[in-house]
């Protein structure tokens, strides 16, 4: 069974791949076309990702989409359809006056069929759930989704008895938590559906209740069934008829916005600190009403935009509202092609693999590599143990961009496009934000630690592995002034534990730097500048190196030194 998904035209477009069960291929379309968050149709992901399976279109038993549109036109006004201006709308005009005629509920999915291609229009929501179940070890679970809205929904409850998803209950739009998160995003001048990390980074400076948070209380109210805006004080539902997320009512209660370049106070943090707050004992009533109304299997997997809050993750493991926890490296929109494959898989009585890749993307030979570097006419040279090199590059303040192997699906950097620095100076982490990431000087960077070590830094469990930087855990006292540049202002870090099973390279250089330093952690981020994708292939690595303040690159075997660059 060849199964392909495409996700265009919302949030962000990606395609994946899966052949008998087996995920082979998965990439954004932004990393092909250098326009972050583009949402053009995943054209270039999806011809890569048929390549890599020497597969051809016409090949495919399927072709599925995360978004059905049957429940958009089942309740279209007739305003709209009763006519069309050309020919080619009959593919949706005749659905939706035959929906309207039939009179029910809207469809579960979509169908198109042209000769022996059959495309599938599958639930957005029930795509989240999917991406998260069927990667996790769970045999059975109970899911929750949360974003800004799929067709209609704003969350869906649920669980996967083993052979199928059952949805207990949703909220459906305009009430949305990840919306909240946005309009906020939006009051403190940062881009919403976009800048939410910084959002959640900034609500770190605030950690206590203030004056804010009794406001906030009062704009929304938990529910037996979930909960509920207050939605006067919103415009995000509105569309195109207003500029903003918020409106003139919700100023009048919070103060006068904070506009784009304008420098952030005290005020700022404390919005952020009382969001953050409020975002947290929404999402913790929507799991007690999930697991109320679950498998009774104790274990929750949550997916989402919203799912992408590392700093509400964090506190999963204390709640003990469920006993396992597991939060895929994809929760947002990039993950529901990965998503809709398996979905549609178990649809068709079809078993999967369950273990959970992300190195899902494009990945380059070294002949390949080596051919771009002479055709650049620059310097190189392969180091003998170049894990011993760049550890001590590392360790005397180089800032270093790492390329291997295949590329992440994923928005953070896992070990293969990543950016790495020491992390034992507290300056590291305004220097890589100035002068390599060209971003707020407030955000903070991720510690990727050797995974048996981690619990000996991070307040976690021994047993507990953050293989996708998902959670932010409280970093332990005596280890705060040893790793500075990746300790958040709360005390909190945002860790990616590492073992060999998992990424055997990037393990073996973390190693490395700790025999030299005593340290088994280094500062790890994405390699790439602001407002662009992460790194993609050998070129857009130069490009990158070439115009930003690193002073090594590493293209798997090969090296580039600033002042080896040219001959």
């Amino acid at each position: 069974m060849k199964i392909l998904s495409i996700y265009p035209w919302t949030h962000i477009s990606s395609a994946a791949l899966m052949v008998n069960g087996q995920l082979i291929a998965a990439a954004p379309e932004e990393r092909f076309t250098r326009q972050k968050w583009t949402t053009q149709f995943p054209i270039q992901s999806a011809n890569w990702c048929l390549e890599q399976a020497k597969l051809k279109w016409k090949d495919l038993d399927r072709i599925v989409v995360p978004w059905n549109p049957g429940i958009n036109i089942n309740s279209a006004s007739s305003r709209w359809d009763n006519n069309i201006s050309w020919r080619g709308e009959m593919l949706s005009n005749i659905p939706s006056n035959v929906m309207k005629a039939i009179n029910s509920d809207a469809p579960k999915k979509m169908t198109v069929s042209f000769d022996d291609t059959k495309i599938v229009y599958l639930n957005h929501h029930d795509c989240h759930a999917a991406s998260a179940i069927f990667v996790s070890s769970f045999k059975k679970c109970d899911y929750l989704t949360i974003d800004g809205h799929g067709e209609k929904e704003t969350c869906l409850f649920g669980y996967y008895d083993g052979k199928k998803l059952i949805n207990t209950n949703s909220i459906s739009y305009p009430h949305s938590v990840g919306l909240l998160y946005g309009t906020f995003t939006d009051f403190l001048g940062f881009k919403p559906d976009n800048d939410e990390w910084k959002t959640m980074a900034l609500a770190s400076f605030s950690k206590n209740k203030n004056i804010y948070d009794k406001k906030m209380s009062s704009i929304y109210k938990l529910t037996k069934k979930g909960f509920e805006l207050d939605l006067t004080y919103f415009d995000y539902y509105l569309f195109d008829r207003q500029p903003n997320f918020y409106n003139k009512k919700l100023i009048s209660l919070f103060g006068n916005p904070r506009s784009k370049n304008e420098k952030i106070t005290k005020k700022h943090h404390e919005i952020a600190g009382a969001l953050q707050r409020a975002f947290t004992v929404i999402v913790f009533h929507l799991l007690k009403i999930t697991k109320k109304n679950g498998g009774k299997s104790n274990n929750i997997v949550i997916a989402g935009g919203a799912a992408m809050n590392c700093v509400f993750n964090g506190l999963l493991e204390n709640k003990k509202i469920y006993k396992n926890n597991f939060i895929p490296p994809w929760p947002d929109d990039l993950g529901v092609s990965i998503g809709a494959t398996y979905l549609e898989n178990n649809n068709l009585g079809k078993k999967s693999n369950k273990e959970c890749k992300v190195y899902l993307g494009p990945g380059y030979s070294n002949k390949e590599i080596e051919s771009t570097l002479k055709k650049y006419n620059l310097s190189y040279f392969k180091p003998k143990n170049i894990n011993n090199y760049i550890a001590t590059k590392i360790s005397n303040g180089h800032l270093i961009g790492w390329f291997q192997n295949r590329m992440e699906f994923t928005h953070r950097a896992l070990g293969n496009r990543s950016i790495l620095a020491d992390p034992r100076k507290l300056d590291t982490q305004l220097k890589v934000n100035s002068a390599v990431k060209y971003r707020e000087t407030f955000r903070p960077f991720a510690p990727a630690v050797l995974e048996e070590k981690a619990n000996e830094i991070f307040k976690i469990d021994k047993k507990t592995k953050v293989e996708f930087m998902e959670k932010a855990v409280f970093v332990k006292n005596e280890w705060k002034k040893k790793i500075p540049a990746v300790v958040h202002v709360d005390g909190t870090a945002r860790v990616q534990t590492v073992n060999k099973k998992f990424n055997l390279d990037f393990y073996n250089l973390i190693e490395e730097f700790y025999k030299i330093t005593n340290v088994p952690v280094l500062l790890n981020t994405s390699f790439n500048l602001n407002g662009e994708p992460i790194v993609m292939t050998p070129s857009d690595a130069i490009r990158t190196f070439h115009t930003c303040g690193l002073d090594t690159l590493v293209l798997q075997g090969f090296v580039i030194e600033k002042r080896l660059m040219v001959k």
